[in-house]
Parts: C-alpha cells; structure tokens; sequence
C-alpha cells in the first residue's frame, strides 16, 4: 500500500520514452515506446508482489490450521493459532483491498491520458438520444 503511494504519483508524471532512454531501466524498447509500457510493467511488478503476499497469508492460514488442530486443547496453543489464523484473515483481505485498489488507479491514470491509450470510449450521444432512452 505505502508502495502505491509512492509509485503511482511519480508514474503518472512520468514522460514519454525514446529509443535510447527505455534500455536504461532494462526495458525491451522499440524505439516508440510510451508511458503505457512502463505503467504496466509496474502494475506487473505491483500484482506479483501482491500475490507473492497472499500466497504467504495463504501459507500462514495454513499453518494456524494446523497448530489449532495439534494443539490437543491446551489453552495457551489454541489460542496463538486462533490468533495467527485471525491475522492471516486480515492480511489476505489487506492484500485484497489493495489489489482492487492498484488495478483502479492504473486503469485510472490509463484511461485519463497519462498512460497511454484510453481502455474503453464513451459514445457521443446528443440530447434527442438522452430523452428517447428507456433509463432516464
């Protein structure tokens, strides 16, 4: 999360790529390369680090389990692996949260013209369209 917001104010103020610049941070460029490719690489390197995250919630989840069901009824075990399932609950919903998060400010900063090509186009309907329409 904090690595969100840090990264993405700085993304979307980043400038175009040239040829030459692009291969500087180990990014294939083909010469007319733009701030799409490099929002994306970072979205790419953000998921993985999300779901690298997770699968670890995930492994400690786990492990709760499994101290719960060895811990033989003593009070003390039982509790530690309520408390570790409990805090793996919260991570794994942290990491959700931030997930969703991420993925819509980069689809926002795409699709307002800071990374590159719009994601979806609105059709341009005059105000005889907006009255014939069954919704409004």
């Amino acid at each position: 999360m904090i690595m969100a917001l840090v990264v993405f104010p700085v993304a979307a103020q980043i400038q175009p790529i040239s040829g030459s610049e692009c291969g500087e941070f180990g990014i294939p460029c083909s010469g007319n390369d733009d701030t799409s490719s490099m929002i994306y690489y970072l979205s790419t390197i953000i998921n993985i680090f999300l779901g690298l995250a997770g699968l670890i919630a995930a492994i400690f989840l786990i492990m709760g389990g499994i101290r719960y069901i060895t811990s033989r009824g003593e009070e003390e075990e039982t509790k530690k692996a309520k408390n570790t399932i409990l805090f793996a609950i919260i991570g794994l919903i942290i990491i959700g949260l931030s997930a969703v998060i991420v993925n819509f400010v980069v689809g926002a900063v795409q699709s307002s013209g800071g990374g590159g090509e719009q994601i979806y186009d609105l059709p341009n309907m005059n105000n005889e369209e907006l009255n014939r329409s069954p919704y409004v």
